[in-house]
């Protein structure tokens, strides 16, 4: 069963356009980051914003194609199906986050690597990308809490986008002003990153930031299984599962 479904959400995720789209833009973005770095473009503090923002993009912008997949499903009916169907509803909704969510963490964990300007073996590479991968049950069950069809799913979508901007801003903070941008569920990646962009000079001593590579990985994590628990009764509670 779990094989059908795999390959019925791949079919669903591939066909259309919208979806298809939101695949590929995270990679398309990579792509361009690593020419900018490579070609020496961009420098110093843009350097590590933009290396920061292609890795958090992932995360984001394939919650947005959860998303996008659930409301589909309540447009065709599928969600309708699934209740009279001997799969209970919540399996179908997690299998399809779960299965997402994994093709996040493939593609977040390809663009670091590709990017190659993180101070991280492949270990602390998985580790960020589970974590910032995080971000698709977030934006997904968002996303279908306010959003009845796929006009306000993308309103939804984008004034959520804000929650992608806030790491980025606390790039800029090393002081106890990092902790104002701290509840985007994507601060702690972020952090995490700059962690490694900036751990020559912290093993220097020349610089200091609040915790360490695995404080904030830590943190994040449990603070993202939090926000998707709260976000996710809130889903239940607007779709009557």
């Amino acid at each position: 069963m779990l094989w059908t479904l795999s390959k019925f959400e791949l079919k669903n995720l591939v066909r259309d356009r919208m979806t298809a789209v939101m695949i590929l833009y995270p990679l398309l973005l990579g792509w361009l980051g690593k020419y900018l770095i490579d070609n020496q473009m961009v420098e110093g503090q843009v350097l590590g914003v933009i290396a920061m923002m292609v890795s958090l993009m992932v995360g984001f912008a394939y919650g947005a194609m959860a998303g996008f997949s659930l409301l589909d499903d309540r447009d065709d009916q599928v969600l309708t199906s699934i209740r009279i169907s001997p799969v209970p509803l919540a399996f179908y909704v997690w299998f399809k986050i779960v299965f997402i969510y994994v093709i996040a963490v493939l593609a977040g964990f390809f663009l670091m690597w590709f990017i190659g300007d993180f101070a991280l073996s492949a270990g602390e590479i998985l580790l960020v990308s589970m974590l910032s991968s995080l971000q698709v049950p977030i934006v997904a069950f968002l996303v279908n809490a306010f959003a009845h069809n796929k006009i306000e799913g993308f309103i939804t979508m984008k004034a959520s986008g804000f929650l992608l901007l806030l790491p980025i801003g606390s790039f800029f903070f090393l002081d106890a002003k990092e902790w104002l941008f701290s509840f985007a569920p994507g601060h702690w990646a972020g952090k995490a990153l700059q962690y490694s962009l900036m751990r020559p000079l912290i093993d220097s001593g020349l610089m200091e930031m609040n915790l360490n590579f695995y404080q904030y990985v830590g943190i994040g994590f449990l603070y993202n299984f939090l926000l998707i628990a709260v976000i996710y009764r809130f889903f239940v509670k607007k779709n009557d599962m």
